[in-house]
């Protein structure tokens, strides 16, 4: 029986074969006696033609397998040459097969019957059952070198004896190990020696120096630049001052990592400079890595500095991948008494109003006395101007439902020019269509898109707008902006405008309205006069008096009703202190209102002056399931650092966020560990500052000598 190959080659030849024996079979009809032979021949053509395709059979067989002796040998010498170590485990996660790179990648010997996390404890508890669901690669360190790991899931099917109609399938995983240690080292060198930028200001220079004999303003200023010379010449690189309060400096990637694992202590050592100065000197710092050449590098640390500056200075902000880092801004932010910068604004803002045809003014949503009496404020120098004006609300404000419940009783009136601002108010949507080009923005009281009373209007107009705050800066300040002015060291957005309006137009006067507008502001930011405040504070609180303010009437517009008096010490008294010095409060079933979030904000407020609280935060959860945070503190706390890791912000003693798709206990827990992380802090920085203040003595004293 010929064999299947042997029908494979027939296929072939069939044809000449089969005519050889009908020319054959054709002779013997005619012939008779040709039939001998013809059987004979036709014997001979299929003996012959079997034999020829046994041989080419054969021939083909040899040299498949001669491919295929060539293949394995192949296999096995990468198996046993190539630089990667490889594995096999089976459905059940134990190893079945590796070779001998394998072993020495790993370091151990015995290791039959083992599971991958047994083998590479690097790879993390149950690796293999996670390794197992897709492939893919991944960059592992064993014992000081590095390897990418390659693994690729092995399908094996079995057959269940019970239900042998069905089949199951299960992973096996196949490891192969590469040493890229080289590669690794390489790169980590690059970026360790990438080229670091620091813009760095002395912040409160002209603070600093008043009232200092030349020698001492000699003395400090050499301590200043003395202890910055030796931070950077012990990380080896290079500062240049580039005017009196500020330089330019220079350092590896590598050393820049190094001060942010020691949270750039060089600003608690500049601050310990106790020399004949009264006034503890502040640096900010602007550093960044991230740019293709140096001058994007360069351009990137100016804006680092500029965002350190913005949010009250005395700290660094890192830039590095795109992403801001922050460390410092612990001190009180000091005001400054130059007001050259009002003065400077104030004409800028003249400028932009002139040019204008209508200006909006808009506070942030769910406005307070701040922003309704900033908004006031400037809608008074727009309207000076002639200017078609318009204040913008939301709608939703507590403050202004109680303004207009007092004007509907009468305890508040508003006769000649001071009618003008009832009629001026719009929402939103009402003052979007009223948008023309030349119409600018002017936002109080706020630098953040979420927190806009009409985030439509703020699209409508993207160019034109003028930021007047107090809040430190964000990361997310509102783009597109012709003017940013951002004053975290004044008390409020109230003080701000009310300077602003004394440079902008020197004829210009207050009614009573509108100092009484401004002044409760001021109240309301201060706590009467109680946090934030500074001689400007006074001096603006001062002018708002003399041009009619009635303390009588805003004492009125902060009378709470007994309802909400009662909710307040419900809160107070429910409050519990998880850590000492720490009060919090949840209140639960809440109607977001916009009522709720000031009584939190009083409890808070109410919390924090108890004996032996130093931050308290009450924590409002709303039925929707969103909840509202108020956080307060002292000063020894910056709960501004808190609620910006929980996405808010706010001052280093007043601050809030407003949260979505979160668990109450979970914040709670994480403000409870926040807290706790800068107490640990500021008592490991208290427990510095003695041993600084002596190396810096000692450094200036060094100094001085030479």
């Amino acid at each position: 029986m010929f064999s299947k190959n042997f029908f494979n080659g027939w296929q072939d030849i069939k044809l000449y074969v089969i005519l050889i024996l009908i020319l054959l079979l054709a002779f013997s009809v005619e012939h008779v006696y040709f039939i001998p032979a013809a059987i004979i021949l036709a014997a001979s053509v299929v003996y012959y033609a079997r034999r020829g395709l046994r041989n080419r059979q054969g021939s083909y067989t040899g040299y498949l397998d001669n491919i295929i002796r060539n293949i394995e040998r192949a296999h096995y010498y990468a198996v046993d040459h190539l630089d990667v170590g490889m594995a096999v485990f089976g459905k059940d996660g134990l190893l079945q097969w590796k070779n001998e790179l394998f072993l020495k990648y790993v370091g151990q010997k015995n290791v039959e019957g083992l599971r991958p996390e047994e083998i590479i404890p690097e790879l993390g508890p149950s690796a293999f059952e996670t390794m197992c669901v897709k492939d893919d690669d991944k960059l592992i360190q064993i014992e000081g070198r590095y390897y990418m790991l390659r693994y690729f899931c092995v399908q094996t099917q079995f057959k269940d004896s019970r239900r042998k109609n069905l089949s199951d399938t299960k992973n096996g995983l196949m490891l192969f190990l590469t040493d890229v240690s080289e590669r690794e080292l390489l790169k980590q060198k690059y970026e360790n020696e990438r080229i670091c930028l620091l813009n760095i200001r002395f912040d409160n220079y002209e603070d600093v120096m008043k009232g200092l004999s030349e020698s001492a303003r000699a003395n400090v200023d050499g301590a200043v630049a003395e202890i910055l010379s030796k931070w950077v010449d012990d990380e080896h690189g290079f500062v240049s001052r580039v005017t009196k309060d500020s330089f330019s400096a220079g350092m590896s990637n590598a050393a820049l990592r190094d001060a942010m694992e020691d949270k750039f202590a060089i600003l608690d050592k500049v601050r310990a400079i106790k020399l004949e100065n009264k006034i503890e000197p502040t640096l900010s710092v602007g550093a960044s890595v991230d740019g293709a050449n140096l001058q994007e590098v360069y351009q990137s640390a100016g804006k680092a500095l500029e965002l350190a500056l913005g949010r009250g200075g005395d700290q660094a902000v890192v830039i590095v991948n795109g992403q801001n880092q922050f460390f410092g801004g612990t001190s009180t932010v000091t005001a400054k008494s130059t007001r050259v910068r009002a003065r400077i604004v104030a004409h800028t803002i003249h400028e932009q109003m002139a040019k204008a045809d209508k200006i909006f003014v808009m506070g942030h949503v769910n406005e307070d006395y701040d922003s309704i009496g900033s908004c006031i404020g400037v809608a008074k120098m727009a309207l000076s101007l002639k200017k078609e004006t318009h204040i913008v609300i939301s709608g939703t404000s507590v403050a202004l439902k109680k303004i207009t419940d007092m004007l509907n009783s009468g305890e508040i009136v508003l006769t000649g020019q001071d009618a003008e601002y009832a009629k001026i108010l719009v929402k939103g949507d009402e003052a979007v269509p009223m948008v023309t080009p030349d119409s600018l923005l002017m936002l109080v009281d706020h630098h953040r898109k979420p927190l806009c009373a009409s985030k439509k209007l703020l699209e409508a107009i993207p160019k034109r707008r003028i930021i007047v705050d107090h809040h430190r800066r964000a990361e997310d300040l509102i783009p597109g902006t012709l003017l940013q002015y951002l004053e975290p060291s004044s008390s409020s957005t109230s003080e701000l405008v009310t300077e602003l309006v004394h440079y902008f137009d020197d004829n210009l006067e207050f009614s009573s309205v509108e100092a009484t507008a401004l002044y409760a502001g001021l109240i309301v930011d201060t706590k009467n006069f109680a946090v934030q405040t500074g001689e400007r504070t006074f001096e603006a609180a001062a002018l708002l008096r003399r041009s009619g303010a009635d303390p009588s009437l805003v004492r009125q517009l902060f009378k709470d009703d007994l309802n909400a008096f009662r909710e307040r010490y419900k809160i107070i008294a429910s409050a519990q202190s998880p850590l000492p010095g720490l009060a919090i409060a949840v209140n639960k079933g809440v109607v977001k209102d916009g009522s709720h979030s000031i009584i939190a904000a009083q409890a808070a407020d109410a919390m924090v002056s108890i004996n032996g609280i130093v931050a308290s935060v009450v924590v409002n959860e709303f039925l929707d399931g969103t909840l509202g945070v108020s956080a307060r503190s002292d000063g020894s706390v910056n709960v501004q650092v808190i609620m910006e890791e929980l996405g808010g912000g706010g001052h280093q003693t007043v601050a809030g966020v407003q949260l979505k798709n979160v668990k109450t206990d979970d914040v709670v827990q994480q403000i409870i560990a926040l807290t706790k992380k800068q107490m640990d802090e500021t008592a490991a920085r208290q427990e510095e500052e003695a041993k600084t203040e002596a190396e810096v003595a000692a450094q200036v004293g060094t100094s001085s000598g030479k």
